[in-house]
Parts: C-alpha cells; structure tokens; sequence
C-alpha cells in the first residue's frame, strides 16, 4: 500500500528536470540569495540589490536569474520557494548573520586603519 503513494516532487526535483543538475544548482543558488535579501531589505529585491548584498558582479547576478527562471518558468521570482513562516524567518536570521557580519567589518577596518595613524605618526628618532 505505500508503495501507491506518490510523493511531491521537491524544487531541487523540478529544477533537475528542467534544466539538469548544475543550472538546478545555480538556479536554486540564486533563489537563496535572493531570499536572504528579500529579508535583508524587506522588499522584494532587484537584481541589482542581491549583487551588490552579495559583492557579486553584476553580470553573474542576471546568469543566475535567468538560470533561476529557465528552472522554474512558471515562477516570477523565488518568492513562491520560500513562503513559508519557517523558511521566511531562516532566511532573517540568515540576513541578521550577514549585517553582523558587515559591522565586525567594519569595525576591523576602522581598528586597523587607527592602528596604521597612529603607526605612522610615530617618529623614530636615530
């Protein structure tokens, strides 16, 4: 009797029937960049905004959408994958992790940059 179950097909097993293993992976790949953005900026986000979240070039960031959208050409955007309460709040805590990020940084800079002045303005007497 199990056996008759069928079971739903996941995003990775629609992506892989559309466009084979690696675009699946670039296409799911962006899904999750966009996501985490989406929860960064809480908006949807352009392309634009996930490569510069990212610091990726932005001529990877339009190869990866429209890998995204010859995996999935039903789907306007990656909105549809992560829907869910569950998935929504991951994807915060995953833009929280990368503000976090952004600020030790900065933070290392402005040290390393202080620790430079206050090196060069040393004088070594001889």
């Amino acid at each position: 009797m199990a056996d008759d179950v069928q079971r739903q097909p996941t995003w990775l097993d629609v992506a892989v029937h559309n466009v084979g293993l690696r675009l699946a992976v670039r296409a799911l790949s962006w899904a999750y960049n966009w996501a985490v953005v989406r929860e960064a900026i809480e908006r949807d986000p352009t392309v634009e905004e996930v490569a510069e979240w990212w610091g990726m070039a932005r001529r990877t960031a339009f190869r990866d959408q429209a890998d995204f959208r010859r995996a999935f050409p039903t789907l306007e955007s990656p909105a549809a994958i992560y829907s869910t309460d569950e998935a929504r709040a991951t994807m915060r805590r995953h833009a929280e992790f990368g503000h976090k990020l952004d600020r030790l940084g900065a933070e290392f800079r402005r040290r390393r940059e202080e620790t430079t002045m206050r090196f060069s303005q040393t004088r070594v007497d001889t």
